[in-house]
């Protein structure tokens, strides 16, 4: 609300931050669940998840394409730095910086085999 979204933009960002990992459905549950990190090839095979979030959400009747966009871009970086696509700056939809930024927090605030959940 403090950006001035409007409601309906608003409610685009909720949907999209709930389905923004949507396209972890299509790689296996031996790299998605795995207790330990990931080694080179399933870390790879889970970067593509972004691309079948936005094959999955793209052509839905009735959603917004910021929707679809959203799981593509979740993990680009301001400098370029991201995947998949290495988009940069103003080329990443507003959408999916704020959920990568979601995404990170809880990443780094929560437990995990390979890491300590950081205190706030």
């Amino acid at each position: 609300m403090k950006l001035g979204l409007s409601k309906e933009k608003l409610s685009a960002l909720t949907l999209a931050a709930m389905l923004h990992d949507m396209g972890k459905t299509r790689i296996s549950d031996n790299i998605v669940e795995k207790p330990g990190k990931p080694n080179e090839a399933e870390y790879e095979d889970m970067k593509r998840h972004a691309i079948y979030g936005y094959e999955l959400l793209k052509n839905i009747p009735g959603i917004p394409p910021s929707i679809a966009l959203t799981a593509l871009q979740h993990h680009e970086r301001e400098d370029g730095q991201g995947y998949p696509l290495g988009l940069s700056g103003k080329d990443i939809h507003l959408h999916a910086e704020i959920v990568a930024i979601a995404d990170v927090f809880q990443a780094m605030s929560s437990n995990r085999i390979y890491h300590q959940a950081m205190p706030f």
